[in-house]
């Protein structure tokens, strides 16, 4: 049993033989007690004196003899052991590089799939696992390390033929090279595929928003009076600072497109999508801009109204009051008038001021092509022709005053 040759052909064959060789170690140690207690038994007959029923050399031969057997046998099972455990990390090399060999072979399949997602959540998913993987990767990576450092133990050794260590070394060596490789190149495809469809999600989303504030800046509500005109345009003036702010985004897309992967920068419908943003945030800056304009006229327009409707109300007081004022003729009268007629004229300074201001704003409007430009001009010829009846009214009654005054003072002077 002991000088048997066979070191078993797999790992569980040598635990076999282990375990048995065990028994056998386990065996030898129980007759080693019990040769020891026969050789001392034998040893005291060759110790006798007088009577000694065997010659006392012969004893010791015989006690030398089956020490030396039994020697030989514990150095025969420690040698049959050592080749044993040898034979066991060999196959544990073999076991371990067969397993890495079977995880290589796992990773390569998936990695052979090439599959980058089709969107961006699908992209996230295989990048989360991916990591996962180099994780797995890093922890195979250092148990392959051990057992390359077993492998060349039993080479150091040389205990067994170094051609199929060394050869399975070399082949789980440049199969792993390969696996990082490969491993690379996916990371590298995922990143490409992960900023290309973070680089299009940005761009629909600001799609989305050119096209919701698109909408916004073209209406065509401008209001119905002084207030709402305003607070429309404060609004809008806030819109108008978002596209603005929007514009650095805008003009980046071309820059971030540069900095995608060749297949994924060099594509028709990309490079379509990154100029209709462009046109579209055009058409939405120039719309705003027109908005502006468009509001502001139209708060000028509600202004103006509001400025015609005051002096229309001092027109209709004014000329009510100079069609039922009659020139009195006594003197202390005609004085008071005259005075009145000095105040007048003061209010009509500062009226003939707001109607000039209402007639430039006017003039304003109808050369920018307002829409409203006809009611705005019949609006201010109305004015025109009432303020010219009022200022007709005074002339005719600052006459008469006039002609009395003349009269009464040549009748003081008679």
């Amino acid at each position: 049993l002991l000088v048997s040759k066979d070191l078993g052909k797999h790992l569980l064959e040598v635990e076999d033989l282990l375990q048995k060789h065990g028994l056998l170690e386990a065996d030898i140690s129980a007759q080693t007690e019990r040769v020891q207690a026969l050789n001392a038994a034998a040893l005291k007959f060759s110790e006798l004196e007088g009577y000694q029923p065997c010659d006392p050399q012969i004893i010791c031969n015989r006690v030398n003899h089956v020490q030396t057997c039994l020697e030989e046998l514990e150095e025969l099972a420690a040698k049959r052991r050592k080749e044993l455990e040898d034979s066991r990390q060999l196959w544990t090399f073999f076991q371990e590089m067969e397993e890495a060999e079977a995880w290589i072979r796992e990773k390569e399949k998936i990695l052979a799939a090439k599959t980058c997602g089709r969107d961006l959540s699908s992209v996230v998913t295989l990048t989360n696992k991916h990591k996962t993987m180099l994780g797995e990767l890093g922890n195979r990576r250092a148990l392959l390390h051990q057992t390359m450092k077993k492998g060349e133990k039993i080479l150091a050794k040389k205990s067994f033929s170094s051609v199929g260590i060394q050869e399975k070394m070399r082949e789980v060596c440049l199969r792993w090279k390969k696996l990082e490789e490969v491993t690379g190149l996916h990371q590298q495809r995922l990143e490409d595929a992960l900023n290309f469809f973070q680089f299009s999600a940005e761009t629909d989303d600001l799609v989305a928003w050119l096209q919701d504030t698109y909408r916004i800046v073209s209406s065509d509500d401008f209001g119905h009076d002084d207030y709402s005109s305003q607070a429309l345009l404060r609004k809008h003036r806030a819109v108008v600072d978002e596209v603005e702010k929007h514009r650095a985004a805008v003009l980046s897309l071309r820059k971030q497109l540069a900095l995608l992967a060749p297949d994924h920068r060099q594509g028709v419908d990309v490079q379509i999508r990154v100029v209709e943003v462009e046109q579209l945030y055009g058409e939405v800056a120039e719309v705003a801009v027109l908005r502006t304009q468009w509001l502001q006229d139209a708060l000028a327009v509600y202004r103006m109204f509001s400025e015609v409707h005051a002096c229309e109300v001092w027109v209709d007081e004014k000329e009510q009051w100079l069609e039922k004022m009659e020139v009195p003729e006594e003197l202390d009268e005609v004085e008071v008038v005259q005075h009145r007629f000095e105040s007048l004229d003061q209010e009509m300074n500062s009226v003939m001021g707001r109607i000039l201001d209402v007639n430039q704003v006017v003039q304003q409007l109808v050369e920018g092509g307002h829409p409203s430009s006809d009611e705005v001009r019949s609006c201010q010829d109305h004015l025109n022709s009432r303020w010219n009846r009022v200022v007709e009214l005074v002339e005719n009654k600052k006459g008469q005053l006039s002609s009395v005054l003349k009269i009464q003072n040549f009748l003081l002077e008679c």
